[in-house]
């Protein structure tokens, strides 16, 4: 009776190439989700008042529909616009983590009552063309990660107690 055997090597690759392709197919999430995900997060560590604000302005489940996000065709947040809310975030802007909107052009958080420093890790934001966080109560050295941010064209940082 003739035997049929698989060389173990060739063995080897199929079962880790199906495992690896097959863990990473369902384990990753898009870059919208993660996006949406970052949102509710951040939103999440929010002072009460501010997310029973943002409850009402972020309604729905596709976060391209909440008040002062727009997204790109590919569903991707490129515009993040909450001027004059008066969102008073503390340092809750440390909890935005910047690394999950690689397609965020545009960063408008005027006129928030927003106070501490500015996150180093904005230089995060490498397609960032508008960046505007004047009118706040930001304190602190301007972060040298702004260095980073080749794209941006536009920075407002007035009004603030920035060195």
């Amino acid at each position: 009776m003739p035997s049929f055997s698989i060389p173990f090597e060739i063995f080897f690759f199929f079962f880790f190439f199906f495992f690896f392709a097959s863990s990473h197919a369902f384990s990753s999430k898009t870059i919208p989700s993660r996006e949406a995900e970052a949102l509710l997060k951040w939103k999440a560590n929010l002072p009460s008042n501010t997310q029973t604000l943002l409850s009402s302005l972020w309604g729905g489940r596709n976060h391209c529909n909440w008040t002062g996000i727009t997204c790109n065709n590919a569903g991707s947040v490129s515009n993040m616009t909450l001027r004059e809310y008066e969102l008073k975030l503390s340092d809750k802007l440390h909890n935005l983590i910047f690394f999950y909107f690689p397609n965020l052009i545009t960063l408008d958080l005027r006129n928030n009552s927003l106070y501490g420093s500015i996150p180093s890790y904005i230089g995060n934001l490498s397609n960032l063309n508008f960046l505007a966080l004047s009118h706040n109560n930001f304190s602190g050295n301007t972060p040298l990660e702004f260095g980073l941010l080749k794209s941006l064209y536009t920075i407002s940082l007035r009004y603030n107690s920035i060195s």
